[in-house]
């Protein structure tokens, strides 16, 4: 019976074109192979400060920057926002715990600071060796109040970056002291480590790079309280052959200083006394 339905079906039809009298349709099917990369940048480092429930590394932000003008926020898909970390991995404090370490300085032997586990923040879990003194012998905050902030950054493209201070914390001896009292730096650093960016490049080729808190600048967090304040100009995608996310980022780190009063005064000496500054730095990735 197939057999003949078709039959049937092609004498029916043959009649008619002989007739001149057929119409006919005619179906089609589209098949569009479409295969793009749009523009993403991920961001990494940890999700939470130390005295929090932190989980590092982790990436905390995918932005993409695809239909978004020069100079304008990316979009991020990811909700929530990360916090810098210790290099490599540990965790920031949010200044809880306890205060900046005391280093010892010109002692004639031991002044030794053991550091646990509260990644640079001296509490009663931390310990010194007993030191000897002599008319050389000092104290000072450790590093010369030296704070780096690292977060990493992967990308397929170019991408800028922009940073905003605010939600400034001044008490005590310290309550005269403001944003200029804390000297800002910002770096580029590829590859970050033996471990992170060994297949990476420099993402400042092609743009002007670090634009503000470049060595030399002498900048605070007083030009940061303004609004968004471009920090870094990029030129070109931090991935520069195959790899994983590791070996394809760029790492940034900020570096910020006590300054004291008057604000070119010295470091932290032990007649500035005792208390808190602080302030909140947020970087955002924008289209370049």
């Amino acid at each position: 019976m197939v057999r003949g339905y078709f039959k049937n079906t092609l004498r029916t039809v043959t009649a008619l074109v002989v007739l001149g009298a057929a119409t006919y349709a005619a179906a089609s099917a589209i098949d569009r192979p479409f295969i793009r990369a749009g523009k993403v940048v991920i961001v990494w480092s940890a999700d939470d400060f130390y005295e929090n429930n932190w989980t590092a590394p982790l990436a905390h932000d995918f932005v993409l920057l695809d239909n978004v003008p020069s100079g304008a926020e990316g979009n991020d898909i990811i909700d929530g926002d990360g916090v810098a970390v210790n290099f490599p991995f540990d965790p920031v404090s949010n200044g809880d715990s306890g205060g900046w370490p005391f280093q010892i300085t010109g002692q004639t032997f031991g002044g030794t600071y053991n550091n646990d586990p509260s990644f640079q923040m001296l509490d009663a879990n931390d310990s010194y060796t007993a030191f000897g003194i002599d008319d050389d012998t000092d104290i000072d905050l450790l590093g010369n109040q030296v704070r780096f902030a690292w977060f990493f950054v992967t990308s397929n493209t170019a991408f800028d970056i922009y940073a905003q201070a605010g939600n400034l914390s001044a008490t005590g001896d310290f309550s005269a002291l403001d944003y200029n009292n804390i000297t800002y730096q910002f770096v580029v650093r590829t590859p970050a480590s033996p471990s992170i960016g060994q297949l990476s490049q420099n993402p400042s080729v092609g743009g002007s790079g670090i634009v503000l808190g470049g060595n030399g600048q002498n900048n605070t967090l007083d030009d940061l309280i303004a609004g968004p304040t471009k920090v870094f100009d990029g030129g070109r995608r931090t991935a520069r052959t195959r790899g994983n996310i590791a070996q394809q980022s760029a790492g940034f780190a900020s570096v910020y200083r006590l300054r004291g009063a008057p604000v070119n005064g010295n470091n932290y000496d032990l007649s500035m006394g005792t208390g808190i500054l602080s302030a909140d730095v947020t970087y955002t990735i924008y289209a370049p």
